[in-house]
């Protein structure tokens, strides 16, 4: 999956649950942390990737872009 189709599942889902527009994907976010443990479940359920919790931060849902970074990263490590 290209970094841009993370991106855009990630910013709909967020846009879904949230009743939000999210103009850009480096726009910043005011997510609660419900919001945080659901983008980390659908990341799991629909992009496949389990993410290493002991690498995430509070700064990683910044914005759709500083998550969609963590999410690459993490794909390149386990391939």
């Amino acid at each position: 999956m290209t970094r841009e189709e993370v991106a855009g599942k990630i910013k709909a889902m967020i846009e879904e649950q949230d009743e939000i527009t999210i103009a850009s994907t480096a726009e910043t976010l005011d997510i609660d942390s419900y919001t945080m443990m659901l983008i980390i479940a659908f990341v799991k359920e629909e992009i496949g990737i389990e993410l290493d919790m002991d690498q995430l931060d509070f700064d990683s849902f910044n914005s759709v872009d500083s998550f969609v970074d963590l999410v690459m990263r993490q794909t390149e490590q386990a391939a």
